[in-house]
């Protein structure tokens, strides 16, 4: 393994070497093209908020109603309440 590295390093030595000439003016365009996208994607901030707002509604309401739900189930096993489902005395009455 550490021949085909040594290879890999050997043949990137011998490469020819880019000129750097004009690296900086690339690197500052390309630094103002993403802040011109940043400013772009700002204008959809409202639309962002209303998303957040909107899902955290539904997830409230989703959420309280499954709690709800969940609150008014019986437990199945009560043994000194009056409304014991399993109870035998609940289900001699049903019939």
């Amino acid at each position: 393994m550490s021949d085909a590295l040594d290879g890999m390093l050997e043949e990137l030595r011998r490469a020819p070497t880019t000129a750097l000439q004009g690296l900086e003016g690339e690197v500052w365009s390309r630094i103002d093209s993403l802040r011109d996208g940043r400013r772009s994607s700002g204008a959809l901030l409202p639309l962002r908020a209303a998303c957040v707002i909107a899902a955290l509604g539904i997830g409230l309401a989703g959420g309280s109603y499954a709690a709800m739900a969940a609150a008014r189930r019986p437990a199945e096993i009560s043994v000194f309440s009056v409304d014991a489902h399993l109870a035998p005395s609940t289900l001699l009455t049903s019939r």
